[in-house]
């Protein structure tokens, strides 16, 4: 007796939305504004240029466990929420990334 459901073979893979995030992917920084809540900065654009590694920091906020970060370099230079730039790259944690919507 199999006590496993068997998935069609066109229905959609599930597992992981991490499988999403690639180098050459669009996507959007949703900056961390819980110290700057008055920031007219905007969250800044770009493209994944490489990935980086599962543990250490990155960008405004701090990586938590074993945590995808990928090297987002950006569309225009981006001036933080703090003040420092302009910056053309960054390493950002993945739970931070929102694919750029299509234009």
């Amino acid at each position: 007796m199999a006590f496993f459901k068997r998935r069609p073979v066109d229905a959609p893979d599930t597992t992981g939305a991490a499988a999403a995030f690639g180098v050459g992917m669009q996507v959007v920084v949703r900056l961390d504004r819980s110290r700057y809540p008055d920031s007219m900065i905007e969250d800044p654009v770009g493209v994944i240029t490489a990935p980086g590694e599962l543990v250490g920091s990155a960008l405004y906020a701090p990586v938590v466990g074993r945590e995808a970060i990928w090297v987002v370099h950006f569309e225009e230079p981006f001036w933080g929420l703090d003040g420092s730039g302009p910056h053309e790259s960054a390493r950002v944690s993945q739970r931070s990334l929102e694919a750029a919507p299509e234009s």
